[in-house]
This record gives C-alpha cells, sequence and structure tokens, in this order.
C-alpha cells in the first residue's frame, strides 16, 4: 500500500482537504484509497515519531511508534485499501514555532525524515501547499492571536521580511531527508477552494465530485480581533494596520518584496526544481496578457480564477 503524506502548510487550506476527504470516505475506499487525519493521528497513533523532553527513553518510543503505525497501515491493507492519504500539517512542523523563531518550519528536513522512517518504507509522496508569506504570515498571526500570540510590532515585522528562508528551503530540506519520495507542490491561490483537483492530481485517478465549497477554520476578521482582551500596547500595532474589515500588517513595499520571493520560489519550481518536487498546477493557456493586468504568480499568463479563487483565511 502507498502512502502520501499531505503534509500541509499550515494557513493552506489543509483542514478543508481533510475535511473533503472525510465527508467523501464512503466512494474513496470504493476507489481504495483510505484517509488518515487529525482526530486519529493525535490520538497518540504517532506519539513518539518526533522526540519530546519527558521521554526517557526516544529511541524505545520511536520503535513502538514505528510498531503502531505498522499494525494501522496492515489493518488498511486487509479493508482493500491500495492507497492512503495521511494527512496532518503538524508533521512539518508548529504553527507557533515558526511564529516565534520567525522563519518557514526550520525543523521540516529532520521531522519528515522520522516520519517517513516511521512509516517503514511505505511513503511513496509527500505533498507540501505553499502561500506567498504575505498572507501566510498575517493568516498565522491572525489565527494564532486569539490563542495567545502577541500582536507583532513594527520590528518584528520588519524581522520577518528581512529573513532569508523561504519555500524552495523547505522544499530542498524535505527533499534532503526524504530522498527516494516524490514530492509534489501546489498552491493555496489555486487549488485552497479546489479539493477534488488537488485529490485527484495526487492519486492518478478521477476524485469525488463535491456539491458545496468547503471553507474551514477561516482567519477572524479585524472587528474580531479587535474584540480580544490585550494590552494597549498590542492594541494601537493591531488598530494602526485595519483596512476596512482586515488586519494588514505589512506595508505595501513589504508585501510587494514578500510576493517576489515567491514568485521567485514558483518560478524555480516550474523550471524543474533542480529535479527535487514537482509542481502540481492547472493547465493555462499559452497567450500572454498585457503585462499591468497580471498576476504576480502568474508571470505572463491571463488566469481565470472565477472558479478557484481562494478566500483570505
Amino acid at each position: 500500500m502507498d502512502v502520501i503524506l499531505q503534509i500541509g502548510a499550515h494557513r493552506t487550506a489543509s483542514t478543508s482537504f481533510q475535511t473533503y476527504l472525510r465527508q467523501h470516505s464512503g466512494a474513496l475506499n470504493k476507489q481504495g484509497i483510505g484517509f488518515w487525519g487529525p482526530p486519529r493521528l493525535r490520538r497518540g497513533l504517532l506519539h513518539g515519531v518526533i522526540a519530546n523532553p519527558n521521554q526517557r527513553q526516544p529511541p524505545l518510543e520511536f520503535a513502538r511508534a514505528q510498531g503502531r503505525i505498522g499494525l494501522h497501515l496492515e489493518q488498511s491493507r486487509l479493508k482493500g485499501l491500495t492507497q492512503l492519504v495521511v494527512s496532518d500539517e503538524n508533521m512539518l512542523g508548529i504553527m507557533r514555532h515558526n511564529i516565534s523563531t520567525q522563519t518557514l518550519y526550520p525543523a521540516a528536513g529532520e521531522r519528515l525524515a522520522k516520519y517517513v522512517a516511521a512509516f517503514g518504507g511505505s511513503v511513496k509522496t509527500i505533498h507540501l501547499s505553499l502561500r506567498c508569506p504575505s498572507t501566510y504570515w498575517t493568516s498565522a498571526f491572525s489565527f494564532c492571536i486569539p490563542r495567545g500570540v502577541r500582536v507583532p510590532n513594527a520590528a518584528r515585522i520588519a524581522a520577518l521580511c528581512a529573513q532569508t528562508r523561504t519555500w524552495r528551503d523547505v522544499i530542498t530540506d524535505i527533499a534532503a531527508a526524504a530522498p527516494n519520495v516524490a514530492i509534489y507542490v501546489s498552491t493555496y491561490e489555486q487549488h485552497a477552494a479546489a479539493p477534488q483537483s488537488l485529490l485527484s492530481y495526487l492519486m492518478g485517478q478521477p476524485a469525488p465530485v463535491s456539491n458545496t465549497q468547503i471553507w474551514r477554520n477561516k482567519r477572524p476578521s479585524a472587528q474580531e480581533l479587535l474584540r480580544i482582551p490585550m494590552g494597549k500596547e498590542e492594541f494601537q500595532n493591531l488598530s494602526a494596520n485595519i483596512y476596512g474589515d482586515q488586519w494588514q500588517p505589512f506595508s505595501q513595499a513589504q508585501r510587494a518584496m514578500l510576493q517576489e520571493h515567491y514568485a521567485d520560489d514558483l518560478f524555480w519550481l516550474r523550471s524543474g526544481a533542480d529535479g527535487l518536487a514537482h509542481l502540481l498546477e492547472d493547465p493555462k493557456s499559452e497567450k500572454t496578457g498585457i503585462p499591468a493586468g497580471l498576476d504576480f504568480v502568474n508571470k505572463g499568463q491571463r488566469y481565470d480564477a472565477r472558479q478557484r479563487m481562494a478566500r483570505p483565511g
């Protein structure tokens, strides 16, 4: 049985994708496709894969995790499943750790090496979803501020813009950690609202049709953030950067810089990614458009997003 590790990233519609898989589990099972999501994975199944300071014997805990995973894989095989999607964005890292270190998944390679090893050679594919850093960080902060993370001040936002780690570095680390595993990459901007299309790419076969749009874990609106109890300085940092119903901590120049970094990452992926990863994209017209009307992630081509436009979240 081939295992696909769907590792997020956070704030790229991973929960919506998991909801789609859960809603269509019956139809997928008939196609020989199984699904393990966070409710199953976070109840102890993966305990011990990533060592924590409270473990006295990390190697023993890892061996026990391998055994548990192996038993569950065998149960899935006995059900007739030939492909298994294992989806949990926390495999890639913890969103709070990204915020505290002000960088994108600094331990991604180390973590993925352990998860691939824990599945005992069954992992054939890793899927990573990307998002433009300007909206990724805004969404991550918006989601975590109600959970105790402080509103970032101007210095912290500037530090985020100054750090040099990009999605290309994350992908390179994962490829080094899993050299015999195919890595597929998609973007939030194209596939957040199209889980059926994304699953079809990953499985290599038609996926069940979803008749309703799925949108889970949307980020809080500006007004919702303003209602959160916080100190005077935090409130000033928050209210000073609210435009309409959205909180926007990055300046126009900072957003442009982050967008350019993202465009460079996508250009690298479209150019072959040095053989490390494959970018999943819907076919596009070869016809070029008016430069002033082009989107920054679609260099030289118009993109009809009427059916696939991702909402801010």
